[in-house]
């Protein structure tokens, strides 16, 4: 073996090392990508869908049928209401109470009765003293909630389903000024309420007192599926239900805390992974050859490796990356047919 000779092959050593440390950090960091990227597509698949967000999370034919995750302000289109009152909130929903006044019982070292507003019918006949503490019994009419018909957050209308789930009763003085002539008739407004007392600061017994509150919150986060523009109840794969709705601005784990988590910047990393490759393989290889043909060898292992995650979890895209691997082997056989490989004195430049 000539000088020559000998520093040529001692200096192919660490071209070749560097370049095969190159090459397995490539397919390290796609196997770690395409891991990453597997256990989101299975989590996905676990709560019925892709969940959109973000600009995507838009009402139209994008979304329809999708799992869609928004945050935003609550836009009320229509007013709750009370139709037997009257009564009108810009709210998500009106809740009316209804209470009488009704002797109730008292428990402890001595039974004692007394007189207080109740929300709901007090059977006396059950009482240990019924003599003397008879109440009237039913109500005349009942507490209820008044959803509004249309509650819009980042432009999806919400579902009745969903409207009903929202919580946050908070104080409200509704304008008790626009009665039907029959409930003007029978109460007469005392502060925030309605009061059939002759006397509201000496109510009676039997007497009634209707208040009003209401849901209000400012901003909403909701997790559903669109459908035409509107945010429906829905199920996981399970049949589980998922829809949510909570107050104020969430993120998706916060809702989901086993929501799928897609890997940051995940192309970029597959991006950086084939460059790795390219340069390694390109260590690998005797100099001077072509740089095409060192990407198209990089590319094979790369896609063999990344279609082994995705079999089982989606085979379309599995079969892709083989279909790719096999192309790009194929086409450097074909190339190298073309142009023999080299000989000795090409590779000693």
């Amino acid at each position: 073996m000539t000088p020559r000779e000998f520093l040529a092959g001692s200096g192919r050593l660490p071209r070749s090392v560097a370049g095969a440390i190159l090459l397995l950090a490539a397919l390290l960091l796609v196997g770690f990508t395409e891991h990453t990227d597997r256990l989101r597509a299975m989590a996905e698949d676990a709560l019925g869908g892709f969940v959109l967000s973000g600009d995507a999370a838009r009402p139209g034919p994008g979304s329809d049928g999708e799992l869609v995750f928004v945050a935003g302000d609550v836009r009320i289109a229509q007013p709750a209401r009370d139709a037997q009152f009257n009564v009108g909130a810009n709210a998500v929903a009106l809740v009316r109470k209804v209470e009488m006044f009704q002797w109730h019982e008292i428990d402890g070292d001595v039974r004692s009765y007394d007189q207080d507003w109740i929300d709901h019918p007090v059977d006396s006949s059950k009482f240990a003293q019924p003599d003397g503490h008879g109440n009237p019994g039913a109500f005349p009419f009942q507490g209820a909630r008044f959803d509004s018909p249309d509650v819009r957050v980042a432009g999806f209308r919400l579902g009745a389903k969903l409207v009903a789930d929202i919580p946050g009763v908070e104080s409200f003085s509704p304008d008790l000024h626009a009665l039907p002539a029959n409930m003007a008739a029978t109460f007469q407004v005392h502060g925030d309420a309605l009061v059939t007392s002759a006397n509201p600061d000496s109510p009676r017994l039997g007497d009634l007192r209707v208040s009003w509150m209401q849901i209000a919150p400012r901003r909403l986060t909701v997790l559903a599926r669109a459908q035409n523009g509107v945010l429906l109840q829905t199920g996981d794969a399970s049949g589980k239900p998922l829809a949510q709705v909570q107050i104020g601005k969430r993120s998706l784990v916060d809702v989901i805390p086993d929501a799928p988590q897609p890997p940051r910047l995940v192309w970029l990393r597959r991006a950086l992974a084939v460059l790795l490759a390219w340069a390694g393989v390109l260590l690998l290889r005797p100099p001077r050859r072509d740089p095409l043909e060192a990407l198209v060898i990089a590319i094979v292992p790369l896609a063999l490796l990344a279609s082994l995650f995705w079999f089982g979890v989606r085979d379309i895209a599995a079969s892709v990356l083989v279909l790719i691997a096999v192309l790009c082997a194929a086409g450097f056989v074909m190339a190298r047919a073309q142009h023999p490989k080299a000989g000795p004195g090409d590779m000693r430049q």
